[in-house]
């Protein structure tokens, strides 16, 4: 799914002759098939926002993939994410894992060095934002592929691994520059359609994994803070939303937010929606909470893209990405 954004960041930058006529901070994107735009077009690799039917909804401006060969000014927003990344090294094949993607970024800082100097290159990382989705997918494969349940110690060790490659990554981007950072927690995996149970009951050991992640995370924001000199976060509480959106689907314009718009199976579970055949396709899109097993529809992207951008301090801490840009 690709990820909307209701403050247009790829329309907040005029075209520029130099930074001292920037006229807003870059937003740079970094995760998985929630926040990617089509970065599987210009690497080759496994999956990517580019199947039928999700390329008939791209029809938003969005921050241009990082590999695209139409990027050349890196002062716009620019998106790094990629469908089905986590943040794992050692876990899926062909696809842009965390490290990856903290790579591209400091060779993108390199190359804003050489064509406008380290200061102002400086200038413009420091105050851009970084926003980050990515992990869940990691989470996911343990629970699907490690026999259940798991035991404290595993879960422990598993928590620790990821948090430690987010340190690394955010440290390496502090070092270049980077001092904004914005952060989507994980939402509530168990109770999406590909998880649900057939009595339509989520799978609460995965919602767990993601509720334990969160908190843990939560707390090494607040270390990275103490530890790092001028950095700035935010956490958007996704997990508080889109659970709210499951259970009371109405209050927010949705009349189905079990059973996905576009798949095959009950409650649309299964991903055939990838595959040109053999799925079905609902009429009325925006009235699906989730457009396909694991990703919403573009109605509930906005809605929680609105949340993050001017969120109240219940959903997000301790500010939300409208005051952040600000700074």
């Amino acid at each position: 799914m690709i990820f909307y954004s209701p403050f247009n960041t790829t329309s907040q930058v005029k075209k520029i002759e130099s930074i001292e006529n920037l006229q807003r901070w870059p937003l740079y994107v970094f995760g998985d098939s929630l926040y990617d735009t089509g970065m599987g077009f210009y690497v080759d690799k496994g999956p990517a926002a580019d199947s039928y039917p999700y390329a008939q909804f791209a029809n938003l401006p969005f921050p241009e993939p990082y590999r695209s060969p139409n990027l050349t000014d890196y002062t716009k927003s620019v998106n790094f994410a990629d469908a089905a990344a986590g943040v794992l090294v050692d876990g899926r094949n062909n696809t842009l894992n965390l490290k990856l993607q903290t790579e591209f970024f400091v060779e993108m800082v390199g190359k804003m060095e050489k064509q406008y100097g380290k200061e102002k290159t400086r200038k413009v990382v420091s105050n851009a934002v970084l926003l980050f989705n990515i992990g869940s997918n990691d989470y996911v494969d343990i629970w699907i592929k490690v026999p259940r349940p798991h035991n404290a110690s595993f879960v422990n060790s598993f928590v620790n691994k990821i948090l430690g490659n987010f340190t690394v990554s955010v440290t390496s981007m502090y070092n270049q520059g980077a001092r904004k950072f914005a952060f989507q927690n994980y939402g509530p995996m168990g109770c999406l359609p590909l998880f649900l149970q057939d009595s339509g009951n989520c799978a609460e050991d995965l919602s767990e994994l993601a509720k334990l992640h969160n908190d843990r995370f939560a707390a090494l924001a607040k270390t990275w803070a103490r530890r790092l000199p001028g950095l700035q976060y935010i956490i958007y509480d996704f997990y508080t939303s889109l659970t709210s959106h499951i259970v009371d689907g109405a209050k927010y314009g949705f009349k189905e937010t079990q059973t996905a718009c576009c798949g095959s199976g009950r409650f649309n579970k299964k991903f055939t929606c990838m595959e040109k055949a053999n799925f079905t396709l609902c009429d009325d899109i925006p009235s699906h909470l989730f457009f396909d097993p694991a990703h919403p529809t573009e109605e509930g992207d906005r809605q929680f893209a609105v949340e993050f951008w001017n969120g109240p301090p219940s959903l997000v801490t301790p500010t939300n990405l409208k005051s952040l840009f600000g700074r």
